[in-house]
């Protein structure tokens, strides 16, 4: 257990990448059943280590909400517990419910299973935090990582899931998905016009796709897709050196005010695919920076089909629609499919068009703008000190390691110093 400890303080010192081998070097190296044991001793730390096995993090995340499910229910019991405690056990109760599954038994037949749910973090505490695989990593062609926007907590996991579930069945086999929601998603209007907690998570982001590499197949291909504010913390990641194959941003208030194009995003080998459906408010606001839609250097995906058919998307929230074309470009993208994108060009006035040849798409891109720069002057004035995301973070003493708090993410990093992945051969 004190090598253990000794290895997150040393980790949390590193660049993720050289964080995320080495902590793999150390479970790899160790003797059978010793790594088991570690996760059942110290969940707090093996369940969020960035590089350590998933098969481990599942068990010790499964572990952490079994004794959040206990203390719940002892508050329950004892009559002090709080209305935000009794939805947070019914939350946990439902996290720890077997799922279905299929796999292939001895004989080579197809059965169905009953399978815990695979967390890779768990933050049962305060707003709660989760990151969810569905299907298998280290066995997986294509992968995705969405991020969800605001007002999400640990409450509202299940229609995040769902989504992530959506695109996994969408680009088809051999596909797994990753629902990444750890970090404190805004959970208002006015927390959601703040950069702050978005600049926040981008190196926690970073550090987590550090991990992921050392758990994938070397040739499989990484898609990080960002909804909403999401797009705002893709953005950071980003910024903050994060390196997938291609990135995908659906109705994105802006990635970074300083952000006009990918090419200032994202390296040359790595795709940035963007999607603005007619109506989407969000998009239009462009709170956080040029709306990802406009980029010319962008490819934006058609929400309708060329010949009108399939489900119509409109707004904000219906990117991920069954039988959408918005759904099926974001599959085409996770396989790889890229040759059958359907792409438009529609300008906000011709998406928000009403009579007279008057548009409420641009008033409100106005508005909203105005509103954004009074936002940025009251911020400006608070700010007494520099941003949490670019100060130094202190290496986790050791009380931290006993109460199971995790570490801080890193300071920002620059994007140059760390080579993307390559995109492989364009079809």
């Amino acid at each position: 257990m004190a090598e253990l400890e000794k290895l997150v303080r040393r980790v949390w010192r590193l660049p993720p990448e050289a964080a995320a081998r080495e902590a793999r070097a150390f479970f790899d190296a160790l003797p059978p059943g010793a790594g088991v044991a570690l996760a059942d001793g110290r969940p707090e730390l093996v369940g969020s280590l960035d590089g350590a096995p998933a098969a481990l993090r599942y068990r010790a995340n499964h572990l952490r909400l079994l004794a959040a499910r206990d203390r719940l229910r002892a508050a329950i019991d004892a009559g002090t517990a709080t209305d935000h405690e009794r939805r947070r056990l019914q939350t946990v109760d439902e996290l720890l419910t077997p799922v279905s599954g299929i796999d292939v038994d001895a004989s080579g037949n197809v059965v169905k299973v009953q399978r815990l749910r695979q967390f890779l973090v768990v933050e049962p505490e305060g707003q709660g935090r989760a990151v969810e695989v569905l299907g298998d990593l280290d066995r997986a062609r294509n992968i995705a990582i969405l991020v969800p926007g605001m007002g999400n907590n640990l409450e509202t996991l299940r229609d995040q899931v769902d989504r992530a579930d959506l695109i996994r069945r969408e680009a088809g086999p051999g596909t797994a998905s990753v629902l990444w929601l750890d970090y404190d998603s805004p959970q208002g209007v006015r927390d959601a016009m703040s950069s702050v907690p978005a600049q926040e998570a981008g190196p926690g982001l970073r550090r987590f796709t550090a991990g992921l590499d050392t758990e994938t197949l070397p040739t499989a291909k990484v898609t990080l897709i960002g909804h909403s504010y999401g797009s705002h913390v893709v953005g950071q990641g980003l910024i903050n050196g994060v390196r997938v194959d291609r990135v995908v941003l659906t109705g994105s208030p802006g990635v970074a005010k300083s952000v006009n194009g990918a090419a200032e995003l994202v390296p040359s080998q790595t795709r940035l695919f963007v999607e603005r459906a007619p109506g989407d408010y969000v998009s239009y606001t462009e709170w956080h920076g040029p709306d990802p839609a406009t980029y010319p250097d962008a490819t934006r995906m058609a929400t309708h089909e060329p010949s009108g058919g399939g489900t119509t998307v409109q707004g904000h929230n219906e990117y991920y629609r069954p039988n959408s074309e918005a759904l099926r470009n974001v599959g085409r993208v996770v396989r790889g499919d890229l040759a059958h994108i359907t792409t438009t060009d529609t300008s906000r006035s011709a998406e928000t068009k009403l009579a007279l040849r008057l548009s409420w798409g641009e008033p409100l891109h106005s508005a909203a703008g105005a509103a954004a720069k009074v936002f940025d002057g009251i911020a400006a004035l608070r700010k007494t000190t520099p941003d949490r995301a670019a100060a130094s973070t202190p290496v986790p003493q050791q009380g931290a390691l006993e109460q199971g708090t995790r570490p801080a993410t890193h300071p920002a990093r620059t994007a140059a110093a760390h080579p993307g992945r390559p995109e492989g051969p364009q079809r």
